[in-house]
């Protein structure tokens, strides 16, 4: 949904400077014409007749202020959705020191070190004990990155 807002208040925003562009060209610049007379400024006086300077004034007045509204809106926005995309990294798993082995490779390293000879049952009982060994080794290591997070040193360059 935040998405399609910002798109739609950035749409408003570039049709608010295309306005405030217009109305600010349209103005004379002087009593000789200048940029306004060339691009339209005689149509605004012929529309407007003796006012036209205080309606083109408060005309860009309120485009200006549109515009910062309109650009404050987008800078909260996107603010508010960098902070969502912000939590789901987390940067004591990023800069940790350890290296972990993937899971498959340690389910495959205990299958091949359990004492597969003899019978089922045997085979079954070796591959539980070698397990249960590699589990105790996993918690451990769990238990060690867990101590590091909670105790973080600082990062050196």
């Amino acid at each position: 949904m935040s998405t399609l807002l910002i798109s739609l208040l950035t749409l408003v925003l570039l049709l608010i400077s295309a306005f405030v562009i217009l109305i600010v060209l349209m103005q004379r610049t002087s009593q000789n014409g200048g940029m306004g007379a060339a691009l339209g400024g005689g149509a605004a006086e012929s529309a407007f007749g003796s006012e036209t300077n205080n309606i083109l004034t408060k005309g860009t007045v309120y485009g200006i202020i549109a515009f910062f509204l309109v650009a404050l809106g987008l800078y909260l926005l996107y603010q508010a959705q960098a902070a969502k995309t912000i939590d789901a990294v987390d940067m004591n798993t990023l800069i940790s020191s350890k290296e972990e082995k993937p899971v498959a490779e340690t389910i495959t390293k205990v299958v091949e070190s359990a004492n597969v000879e003899g019978t089922s049952e045997e085979a079954m009982e070796s591959v539980e004990a070698v397990a249960v060994e590699a589990e105790a080794q996993v918690k451990e290591a769990v238990e060690s990155v867990d101590a590091a997070v909670s105790d973080p040193q600082p990062a050196t360059n």
